[in-house]
């Protein structure tokens, strides 16, 4: 219940209530300060006045050791003054306002006047007419001269201290007070834009934080640095967090893609196994005339080629994404990579063989693996002489930039239709499934193309040619 009724409040009123206190009590103090300097000064003042008379009383008393009234009269020419003569033990000699009093041994003007010469009461109550008065005594000769003036509203306001230089003190301090809220204000505009800070930054967004409404001293350039810390903490942060979801990414990618690998292979291997073992099952039989033998032999052989190629393509596309580091990198030289493809084509059938142009500069040398590089010019080949329909191919390095070379590979065949572009770097995917079979592809020379050129820092691209024919242009860093 006691922590429900505590009132919270701001920096700046805190900072404002504390400041303020301080400096009122400084007001305070120095207001007292004055107010009695000032009121010890007028009571001085009334006291020497009144020593004036006792001298000139005391005087008069002992010429002629003898006082009345008319005498008093004559001398002070003041009806409110008292005057009392009091030899030193204590007892009355004279009074003007009562002849009979005791003994005043005890009054403290008395004692002081003994001790010091003189001495004065401010305000002190007589018995004798029940009044308050002002005494002031002066020691002589065997007496005290006492003068008393009534303590009245009069003789109160003038030994009351000057009220008009009070207010202007307290009005001086007021405008003290605003201008020192306005300042408290300035000063706490750091905590305040700190604690805006705080709360967007709890909110997460601080995007749009200004830090040139900080002030222009040393708090602001706290908070500056403390803003800026958080800034780079959370760009840290956030790099950090996206670093690990693209390797979260990257791990399930990797598992997927290998449990698609794992999928698609075991249903690739399913067709040629099948007809190897069909193959070898049928020449079980002694009833087979040669012609048949023969047929079957063939069968049994291609897909025996396919079944390796396939395996020696995993095995190729599986290094280059999982084993990168065990890749041997030596300067290779594009036109005898090229230039060995070329050879292999010429051994081909009349009917498989396409016209290879080839413009390459003399001495394109690239740091990579040459497996890989390899794969990338022959896979292309191999796949314009299997799908395009075409008569020639064509090999040219378009441009060279501080970085990298870049090639351009097309065919003047058919072309692919635009659905499949997006698609046929894809693993095992295939235009025409049927017609891939049976010219023996395996579905990953694309997907072993683009991965090895991203091996070598490079991109790749496909596209239709407008003349006619499928168009690869890739780069290669040097």
């Amino acid at each position: 219940m006691a922590m429900a009724l505590r009132i919270r409040f701001n920096y700046r009123t805190k900072l404002f209530f504390i400041v303020n206190v301080f400096f009122w009590l400084l007001v305070v103090a120095f207001i007292t300060i004055q107010y009695t300097r000032e009121r010890e000064y007028k009571v001085s003042m009334l006291d020497a006045r009144l020593q004036v008379y006792n001298d000139i009383i005391l005087k008069k008393y002992q010429e002629d050791r003898n006082l009345s009234d008319p005498m008093i009269s004559q001398i002070l020419r003041d009806d409110d003054l008292r005057v009392t003569i009091i030899d030193h033990s204590g007892n009355v000699l004279y009074d003007s306002y009562d002849k009979n009093l005791e003994n005043h041994s005890d009054r403290p003007e008395f004692q002081k006047a003994l001790k010091d010469g003189k001495g004065h009461t401010i305000r002190r109550f007589s018995e004798t007419d029940k009044r308050y008065y002002f005494y002031s005594a002066t020691s002589g000769v065997g007496v005290v001269v006492r003068t008393a003036l009534p303590y009245n509203l009069e003789l109160r306001n003038i030994l009351r201290g000057d009220m008009e230089y009070i207010w202007i003190v307290l009005a001086i301090t007021v405008i003290i007070n605003i201008i020192l809220y306005f300042a408290i204000n300035r000063i706490s505009l750091g905590v305040s834009n700190l604690r805006e800070f705080a709360r967007q930054a709890k909110a997460g967004d601080i995007r749009d934080f200004d830090t040139s409404t900080l002030p222009n001293d040393e708090l602001g350039d706290v908070s500056t640095v403390i803003i800026n810390m958080y800034k780079e903490l959370k760009e840290v942060a956030e790099q950090r967090d996206k670093s690990l979801e693209e390797a979260l990414y990257e791990e399930k990618e990797k598992t997927r893609i290998k449990h698609q690998l794992t999928s698609n292979i075991n249903h690739e291997l399913k067709t040629p196994v099948q007809a190897i073992r069909g193959c070898f099952e049928t020449l079980l039989d002694n009833n087979l005339n040669e012609e048949m033998r023969r047929r079957l032999l063939e069968t049994g052989y291609n897909n025996t080629m396919r079944l390796s190629n396939l395996l020696q393509d995993v095995t190729l596309i599986t290094r280059i994404t999982d084993e990168k580091e065990t890749l041997e990198v030596s300067d290779v030289n594009i036109g005898d990579v090229v230039g060995e493809i070329c050879k292999d084509v010429d051994a081909y059938s009349i009917e498989k063989k396409m016209r290879i142009n080839v413009s390459l500069p003399e001495n394109v040398v690239i740091r990579g693996n040459r497996q890989l590089i390899d794969a990338i010019f022959r896979n292309l080949v191999n796949n314009a002489i299997a799908y395009s329909g075409g008569r020639d191919i064509f090999i040219s390095m378009t441009k060279e930039t501080d970085d990298c070379y870049w090639f351009d590979v097309y065919d003047n065949g058919t072309g692919v239709e635009e659905k499949h572009l997006s698609r046929i770097f894809e693993r095992f995917y295939r235009i025409d499934s049927g017609r891939s079979r049976k010219s023996g592809g395996t579905g990953l020379g694309l997907s072993i193309v683009r991965n090895s050129v991203l091996f070598h820092g490079g991109e790749i691209k496909a596209s239709n040619k407008k003349s006619a024919g499928l168009e690869f242009v890739f780069s290669l860093h040097k």
